[in-house]
């Protein structure tokens, strides 16, 4: 499929990236933060354990005596190689799924449609919430967000004739990205699934490319290490040093391969 340009109307470094965890937005989308200094980064499953919360074996594998520690450790990771990147954290206080059960999707809208609110300038782009549980529960609760705000938009302009304004409050669906998590979207039809499911609802999804493309020749080879997407991604992401050394040799290679991005249009079809 061919990629589309960005459009002219954003600038690039607008960006609101949500993240389920304290790395999944630098290895998925580490090159275009890295391409768009001032970019904040939500993660969601940031919330800390107390201490009386035994390890669980991923914590015990990188280390940790406790599920507090090892939050602890991972939110100064997420400092350094967001720093690096030039973009600022914003830690909600959900536990991730291996502390605690039962969070909603409902609940994760409510506190990210807060964050999103106070930045109406800014691009949101979120995972597609491929494989795992707390990825799907991110992309839920954004899904539902764009989904009942696009609703009414598309009810307001699609009309045949019609030139309504959309109803105050409205999201424009051009504000909404997506991108595919790394190192999951490399298992087999996970990516073909959500895009099947964005068609059945009436979205025509496009893969599109916002990471503007880089010079390096004469005078601005002198300054690669600001303008080498790819290598700034690969130093932000030895900052995760409790987590790259968890992973299979297949999900080190796929974090190194080139990032994908999604956009919808609404495209309404016969049901």
């Amino acid at each position: 499929m061919t990629q589309s340009p960005l459009p002219e109307a954003w600038e690039t470094s607008n960006w609101l990236v949500i993240s389920p965890h304290l790395d999944d937005a630098v290895f998925s989308c580490g090159r275009l933060l890295a391409a768009a200094p001032g970019a904040i980064v939500v993660t969601v499953f940031a919330g800390i354990p107390p201490d009386d919360v035994a390890a669980p074996p991923w914590d015990e594998a990188a280390g940790f005596a406790s599920a507090n520690a090892a939050m602890q450790a991972r939110r100064a990771e997420d400092l350094a190689a967001l720093g690096m990147l030039g973009a600022e954290p914003i830690w909600l206080p959900f536990l991730d799924r291996q502390y605690v059960e039962g969070n909603t999707a409902q609940a994760i809208a409510t506190a990210l449609g807060a964050v999103i609110d106070k930045y109406p300038q800014r691009r949101v782009l979120s995972p597609l919430g491929l494989f795992h549980s707390d990825h799907a529960l991110v992309f839920d609760a954004v899904w539902a967000m764009l989904h009942e705000r696009t609703r009414a938009l598309a009810g307001a302009t699609g009309a045949a004739g019609a030139d309504l304004e959309p109803e105050p409050g409205t999201a424009d669906l051009a504000r909404w990205w997506f991108y595919e998590d790394m190192p999951y979207r490399r298992l087999s039809g996970l990516v073909g699934a959500r895009i099947g499911a964005w068609r059945a609802q009436g979205y025509a999804p496009r893969r599109v490319e916002p990471v503007p493309a880089q010079t390096g020749n004469g005078a601005d080879a002198a300054d690669a290490s600001a303008t080498d997407y790819g290598a700034r991604k690969v130093q932000a992401m030895e900052a995760y040093e409790s987590q790259l050394g968890l992973l299979d040799p297949e999900a080190l290679i796929e974090l190194n391969t080139s990032e994908s991005y999604w956009q919808l249009q609404w495209s309404p079809v016969s049901r």
